[in-house]
């Protein structure tokens, strides 16, 4: 990584330590026009060995736990990125750099789930099991939040 994009994460992870609350919606409509801030977090998400990484998920965790929809949706923007360098860590049978970025992706999930007002339904395929008739036995679960 360079010194330059290294640079505008940390100013980045500082910047929103010192806003007040009242301050987070302009904060939010500003990030747009910092261009250079969303190829420097992408270089930080691929280098699963930065230091900045850590730092950088639980940013991206409290911008969507504020509640602010334009803080969510800069979160979101990651989180193919976020789950492809997981999965390749988690592959790679190397557990010990991914954690901070399971746990951002654990708490997202949370989060959304806590929000819903829904019926969710996951369906889980048993993989231990045989198939039955070449179907895959399945579980059904369903979670009713109300």
């Amino acid at each position: 990584m360079l010194a330059m994009d290294q640079g505008i994460v940390e100013e980045w992870l500082s910047e929103f330590k010192t806003l007040p609350e009242t301050a987070v919606p302009s904060y939010a409509a500003s990030l747009k026009e910092k261009g250079s801030l969303v190829p420097a977090l992408y270089k930080v998400i691929r280098e699963n060995y930065s230091d900045l990484l850590e730092p950088v998920c639980h940013q991206l965790f409290e911008f969507y736990r504020s509640g602010e929809p334009r803080l969510q949706r800069f979160t979101l923007q990651f989180l193919p990125e976020l789950v492809w360098s997981y999965l390749s860590v988690t592959a790679g049978r190397d557990p010990h750099c991914s954690g901070c970025i399971e746990a951002l992706l654990l708490g997202i999930y949370n989060l959304v789930i806590c929000q819903s007002d829904s019926i969710i339904i996951l369906t889980l395929s048993a993989l231990k099991q045989q198939t039955v008739g070449g179907r895959p036995v399945f579980t059904q679960i369903s979670l009713d939040l109300l």
